[in-house]
């Protein structure tokens, strides 16, 4: 089963109550919020009270990618919040310390996924696939937390290989998703490749949109999108 998640930093961020309720009209498989500290990442994300009070609008699941320096801290700063379904976290923030880490996400009722940069091996995952620690594994198609940048899909579909490999020699049923690199056009390559959770925003559901024209026009393009993007991740893999 493929699953999308919007991301909720792609969103209209005077009107997040707005998106987010035609997001959750639509059916969408959840929400995807970016939290970062202006080090790990250089930028800033969304307030916990933010997210709290979205968590209430809202029955979607919520994934936290956590982009941060000091991870154990900021997984305390959501432990009432609810609908809580994934905690991303990067085992570049927590090398050696990921059972740690690991224990601390479960403590909320999340489920564990981890992050891989671009440039990073995937020797951290054999044991944490091996023994099932972790429920998912997360590629980043970009850099993290950086504006104005290049995805790198052909990156991506050759790290697959390597993945699939690791996941293919255990009993592990965790998935594989795809934060940036996601767009009309890289969505059922990505699949065919073994992508089956998809973060999306800018290049999908919300592409070609002008956050100036009429709320009609954005909602009109944004519910085609879609439907294409429905169509994609419907098909066999």
């Amino acid at each position: 089963m493929n699953n999308f998640l919007v991301s909720l930093i792609t969103m209209d961020h005077i009107n997040f109550e707005r998106d987010i309720k035609l997001v959750d009209e639509l059916g969408v498989d959840g929400l995807h919020i970016d939290i970062m500290d202006g080090h790990f990442v250089p930028r800033y994300g969304i307030y916990p009270e933010i997210i709290e009070r979205i968590s209430k609008i809202s029955s979607l699941p919520l994934d936290l990618h956590m982009m941060v320096d000091d991870v154990e801290f900021c997984i305390n700063q959501f432990k009432n919040t609810p609908n809580i379904s994934y905690v991303h976290f990067h085992a570049e923030a927590c090398f050696g310390n990921e059972m740690r880490v690991i224990d601390k996400i479960k403590s909320i009722n999340a489920k564990p996924v981890i992050c891989i940069n671009l440039a990073t091996s995937f020797t951290v995952l054999d044991r944490l696939i091996s023994n099932n620690e972790i429920d998912g594994v997360m590629l980043m198609g970009i850099h993290p937390g950086v504006l104005e940048q290049d995805a790198r899909p052909k990156n991506i579909l050759n790290d697959l290989k390597e993945l699939k490999k690791i996941i293919a020699g255990t009993n592990a049923e965790s998935f594989i998703a795809l934060d940036g690199a996601v767009s009309m056009d890289t969505i059922e390559p990505m699949m065919k490749a073994g992508i089956n959770h998809f973060v999306g925003g800018t290049s999908s559901i919300y592409k070609n949109i002008n956050r100036n024209d009429d709320w009609t026009t954005q909602s009109k393009i944004i519910k085609k999108n879609w439907v294409k993007i429905k169509e994609l991740t419907c098909k066999e893999a």
